[in-house]
């Protein structure tokens, strides 16, 4: 016979489960989406939770297609992920994670920018790169498609070398690119894309670099480029400088830069535009800037090997890093740069002698995240 006490006991015991349930189900939370380039497979995370919860296979075209970066129409519900490898951007159902479409595009496409209005996608080419000793005619691309039949509408060409990083502005209306060979970044109106009209301004990126850009002025590697939120600041990750610059978008004129780890990646900025956050990936960091007084914190941990990606969720509240190397992606607390949560991907070590003991590495680099 069970006792009043141990009903009591079950019933709350139910209540419990029974909440836990409708939280995870019915409950908004907040996912990522991260690239895992060794493996060509899209992991899924609940950021809130710090766990995995889905892996999306994108190996359906080749052998080593290498996801790279992802960007979010959560408008739309799609997203859409670069694979350096085979040439293609495809596009994937938000709420199914199922391939909707895809197109070729060429050698290496890197990063992205979406048009959510006007369902416009922006793609730029990174490799190969001359100072490689590489052809690099078809790495000065910025492709523009359309996002809703995967058709590409224009391809231009930037005039230099590895457009690497691009950044769109809230109303669509002007690209700016990165030359991470060049030294270089330049203004483009999107009205200006097309085979008749296409017009752009050329930046230099410091005044030790000729106005003339030639493949070889590459003495800043620019690699990524964000808008602050209202577009009247540009931010540049320089990695041969080991600094942030940052410009008026207005005329192009430098305001400020700010010193990071050594060879600074990629990089979020908070919705206040206090705050940024760089990944270093020499130094095996990620560093957050206080843009009002210049103080900084760093997160540096055993396992963040040349970290890459890093995205901040909606509310500022979490900082997300992809350690490419070290295969894992850490969650942060955005403010006090304190961990929460750590997602490994595979068994990553260091021997005796300094050098990666590694298994079916993963390799996360682009991420990106919804709130659902």
């Amino acid at each position: 016979m069970i006792n009043n006490s141990k009903i009591l006991a079950l019933l709350t015991l139910s209540i419990l489960l029974s909440c836990s349930e409708n939280e995870t189900i019915d409950g908004p939370y907040t996912k990522a989406y991260v690239a895992l380039q060794g493996s060509d497979k899209i992991a899924i995370i609940d950021v809130d939770r710090g766990e995995l919860i889905n892996e999306v296979e994108v190996d359906f075209i080749n052998t080593g297609d290498r996801p790279h970066y992802i960007v979010i129409d959560e408008i739309h519900r799609t997203w859409y992920v670069t694979l350096i490898s085979s040439g293609y951007v495809c596009k994937f159902d938000l709420d199914t994670d199922q391939l909707l479409d895809s197109v070729f595009v060429g050698n290496q496409p890197a990063l992205m920018e979406i048009d959510r209005a006007r369902q416009i996608l922006y793609v730029s080419r990174f490799m190969p790169m001359p100072s490689m000793g590489m052809d690099g005619v078809s790495s000065q691309l910025i492709h523009q498609i359309d996002a809703q039949s995967m058709e590409i509408l224009n391809t231009e060409d930037v005039g230099a070398s590895s457009p690497h990083g691009i950044a769109l502005s809230n109303d669509g209306s002007t690209l700016w690119v990165a030359s991470n060979e060049a030294s270089h970044f330049f203004k483009i109106p999107t009205s200006t894309f097309g085979p008749t009209n296409y017009q752009s301004q050329n930046f230099q990126l410091g005044y030790d670099v000729p106005v003339n850009y030639g493949i070889n002025d590459n003495i800043y590697n620019a690699l990524e480029i964000i808008l602050n939120n209202d577009n009247s600041q540009l931010f540049i990750s320089c990695s041969g400088k080991d600094e942030v610059r940052i410009f008026d978008t207005l005329n192009g004129d430098s305001l400020n830069n700010y010193a990071t780890g050594i060879m600074p990646w990629h990089m979020d900025i908070s919705k206040d535009d206090r705050y940024l956050y760089t990944t270093n990936r020499m130094s095996n960091n990620v560093v957050q800037t206080d843009l009002l007084n210049g103080n900084t914190r760093t997160f540096v941990t055993e396992n963040l090997i040349m970290p890459h990606g890093v995205a901040l969720t909606a509310d500022d509240s979490k900082l997300l890093v992809g350690s490419s190397m070290g295969d894992a992606v850490y969650i942060l607390d955005a403010n006090s740069m304190v961990l929460l949560h750590t997602i490994f991907f595979s068994d990553v070590n260091m021997n005796m002698d300094g050098e990666m003991n590694m298994n079916n590495m993963h390799m996360p680099t682009g991420l990106a995240i919804v709130q659902e």
